[in-house]
């Protein structure tokens, strides 16, 4: 008999989700500022989480904020579960919640890992920032798909 791994459950954040989701990101463990921001993406009702074994996996901040369109501020994966499905599910959430609207995202063109990811969800990328982070480009990415008005 095998054994089935268990599906990653995409849900809406909970205002109880606060310290699993402190604990999670690897930039709160050294910046308060990152902390006191998940709590406010928290009580904004922009965040969703993934769940694993009734665990948090990762979590996906997204608004309309950006020139009034749809834009995933900020997709985060526990160190530990990182290549392993939890980002692309993430990914996938938002654009079957986001089909027939234009979705953006950015990161650093430091952060490769992210750019694949984006990548391989079917993001291409559409623009650059500069001056954010002196050094580090801001990439900018947009949902590649055929049905945008």
């Amino acid at each position: 008999m095998t054994r089935q791994a268990p599906a990653l459950q995409i849900r809406a954040a909970a205002c109880t989700d606060l310290p699993a989701l402190i604990a999670l990101d690897s930039v709160a463990a050294d910046d308060p500022r990152r902390a006191a921001q998940i709590g406010q993406w928290l009580a904004d009702g922009h965040m969703h989480v993934a769940e694993l074994d009734g665990r948090l996996a990762g979590y996906r901040v997204q608004h309309r904020h950006f020139f009034g369109e749809a834009f995933i501020e900020m997709l985060m994966v526990a160190a530990p579960l990182r290549g392993q499905g939890v980002g692309s599910t993430l990914l996938l959430h938002a654009t079957s919640i986001s089909a027939g609207t234009r979705l953006f995202s950015s990161t650093n063109q430091s952060n490769t890992s992210m750019q694949r990811l984006l990548a391989a969800a079917g993001f291409v990328r559409c623009g650059i920032v500069h001056g954010l982070d002196e050094g580090d480009p801001e990439l900018i990415y947009r949902f590649a798909t055929d049905d945008v008005r």
